[in-house]
């Protein structure tokens, strides 16, 4: 990467700014009084909030793979395939959870690898699994499977595909172990080979697995056959299977157990995010004992991997030390140019790592990742305790974390100066949809619009919630409502716009004159505008010239078909009761014309798609022009990033089997 570097945060705001432009264009709002309240929603940020800033943590560094060759714990062949840097590289250096898998690995027990994001954990089961597969090979015996690995996502066993086939590619002519994917994407042919000549190692998802186990088909049964005497099953991402997905998932796993290796199969889990409370013991014991039932095998708590941190700064400086150099610090600036060395000591890097990266926890005597902050609140820290302006310390926090970001050799341009960054950092920016608005029933100027979603109005129980959707045309409000007799009281209750009765399926087929009876009517209330454009009294003139006919004297009428969804004109009180309060319109059944500009749906379509909500992108929309928005900044002049380091994977769905994947 160029001294320039990636501004993440440039690209943040980039990407936000045109999300929120595109979300916010879809719905045209005429009332004064909701708009500017809704308005005042978006203004707070509420559905693309400031991003958590998060540092990456050093870990501690274990042996070489070719010490642990050395000692007896990996099959020599290890040295050969795990190297950094390819066949001629220095043999992988690993961490020190990589080498605690490793150990455990060795006594044949299963465990399960809950260090972070970034931290490795392919290697904890590759590297053990690998070293396994090479001792059994050189015994002999029938080619065969002997590890299946199961992704919860096609795009993780893709990925992992092509980062265990570089190590792979270290050895010079026939690789020593085979790995195969088998997810769906390939096809007749690829299966067909996969069947006749065995991978050593099978990447899968559990549906196909499911299937493999199931199916009747030559292909299939004969992949799931070189599977017998299974020795390894692996579920990466242990957390994704929760609810009915982990009972099926527990419940494969069980037959799996059965019918492949009902005496030896050793199981392997890893998460990033399993348990969040409490002590590294606490953590570790729940980990265990859900890992324990999934896998229906015992894992003990001290089989439950956990990473080990290190500083990356000076031992012997901590925040508290540094505080009195903090300021000169921040007003002396970081120079671009600015070495490893210096940041090693530098009272703002320390202060950074021991506020924002790691913390030391006394309950487990370790460092640990330090919670997330946003932005505002790691500034506000910073001003506090150097006695600088929040502007101050927003430029000097921004701009370490940058030119911290990019490795040693890029920034000094000194050769045999480190290729890794000294402070790696991430952005975590979550965005959704706005969902619905919900309004009182109050006069104009006196409701209440808000994005929570909720019966009554925080704080005024007799004040109902009604969802407000608005016409695409003019913008002006309709509440979807049912109106429901209790105990002799006619009231309006909120409801669903997807909401329908058996007998309202067909309502335009006859006029009905039962209104006051006690059955329950579905159907839209507006409130009179307040301006000169609302003009709707129940006039037939204000109808649709579509459900006016005349008499033989020439009189205008609405068609018979048409009464029974004429406009009905009610007083309703805050909480729903009819009778007194605001002035409202009733719209019998769906919603067939706007009162205001006498916009008119004839066709079969639905009420949300002839009204408007707040949010009307769909997930694949709004994916794309999140995409198109980071790709557009990606080749900008202001990216700073070389061409060959352009990446991006997005994902419109996050169910593995509807899952489109687009990398550019």
């Amino acid at each position: 990467m160029s001294l320039q570097s990636l501004d993440v945060f440039a690209l943040r705001d980039t990407v936000v700014g045109e999300y929120e432009r595109f979300a916010t264009s879809f719905t045209r709002i005429h009332a004064d009084d909701i708009r500017e309240q809704i308005a005042a929603v978006y203004a707070g940020a509420r559905y693309w909030p400031e991003p958590l800033l998060q540092i990456n943590p050093s870990y501690k560094g274990g042996p070489t793979v070719e010490e642990l060759v050395n000692d007896g714990k990996l099959h020599p062949g290890c040295a050969d395939i795990f190297r950094s840097g390819g066949a001629r590289g220095e043999t992988l250096r690993l961490h020190k959870h990589q080498q605690q898998a490793v150990d455990i690995a060795a006594l044949g027990e299963s465990y399960v690898v809950t260090t972070g994001t970034g931290s490795g954990k392919s290697l904890c089961f590759f590297v053990p699994i690998v070293s396994a597969i090479l001792r059994e090979k050189r015994r002999g015996g029938a080619k065969r499977t002997r590890a299946i690995i199961i992704y919860p996502m096609n795009a993780l066993a893709n990925s992992q595909l092509e980062e265990i086939n570089k190590f792979l590619k270290n050895v010079v002519g026939e690789s020593p172990v085979t790995i195969k994917r088998y997810t769906g994407q390939e096809d007749d042919d690829e299966r067909k080979r996969i069947a006749a000549d065995a991978p050593d190692i099978l990447l899968t998802n559990f549906m196909m697995l499911e299937l493999l186990m199931t199916r009747q088909d030559p292909t299939d049964r004969a992949v799931i056959g070189h599977c017998a005497g299974l020795r390894f099953l692996v579920l990466d991402e242990l957390h994704t299977y929760r609810g009915r997905q982990g009972a099926d998932v527990a419940l494969l796993v069980r037959r799996v157990r059965e019918r492949l290796s009902p005496e030896r199969l050793q199981c392997i889990g890893t998460s990033a995010t399993m348990a969040s409370e409490g002590t590294v013991e606490d953590k570790s014991r729940v980990v265990a004992r859900v890992a324990s039932t999934l896998f229906s095998v015992p894992i003990a708590e001290h089989n439950v991997v956990v990473e080990s941190l290190r500083r990356t700064t000076d031992l012997t400086l901590y925040a508290e030390t540094v505080r009195r150099d903090l300021g000169r610090s921040i007003d002396a600036g970081i120079p671009r140019d600015v070495s490893d060395a210096t940041l090693f000591t530098h009272p703002l890097a320390v202060w950074v790592e021991t506020r924002l990266g790691i913390s030391w926890s006394d309950a487990d005597s370790r460092w640990l990742r330090a919670r997330p902050r946003t932005m505002t609140e790691a500034v506000a820290d910073l001003a506090a305790e150097s006695g600088r302006t929040l502007e101050a310390c927003r430029v000097a926090l921004r701009d370490l974390l940058l030119i911290s970001s990019i490795p040693e050799i890029d920034r000094t341009g000194v050769a045999g100066h480190s290729e890794r960054s000294f402070f790696p950092f991430k952005l975590h920016q979550f965005i959704s949809g706005a969902g619905h608005a919900f309004a009182t029933l109050e006069p104009p100027g006196r409701r209440v619009a808000t994005v929570d979603g909720q019966m009554f109005l925080p704080g005024s129980p007799e004040k109902r919630l009604y969802a407000v959707h608005f016409c695409r045309r003019c913008g002006h409000e309709y509440h979807p409502v049912r109106c429901v007799v209790d105990d002799g009281i006619r009231r309006f209750l909120a409801r669903s716009i997807d909401d329908s009765l058996p007998e309202q399926a067909d309502d335009d087929a006859a006029p009905r004159d039962d209104q006051d009876d006690d059955r329950e009517r579905l159907g839209f209330l507006t409130q009179p505008g307040t301006d000169a454009g609302f003009t709707f009294d129940d006039r037939i003139e204000d109808y649709p010239e579509t459900w006016v006919q005349f008499d033989a004297a020439g009189s205008p009428k609405l068609k018979p078909n048409y009464r029974r969804v004429r406009a009905e004109a009610y007083r309703v009180s805050p909480d729903g009761t009819i009778g007194t309060g605001a002035a409202v319109w009733f719209l019998p059944g769906k919603f067939r014309f706007c009162l205001r500009c006498g916009d008119t749906h004839v066709s079969a379509s639905r009420d949300r798609n002839r009204l408007a909500s707040l949010s009307a992108e769909g997930r694949s929309s709004a994916t794309t022009v999140l995409v198109g928005s980071v790709l557009r900044w990606m080749h900008g002049p202001k990216s700073g990033m070389d061409a060959d380091k352009r990446k991006l994977l997005g994902f419109t769905d996050n169910r593995q089997d509807a899952a489109l994947q687009a990398g550019h």
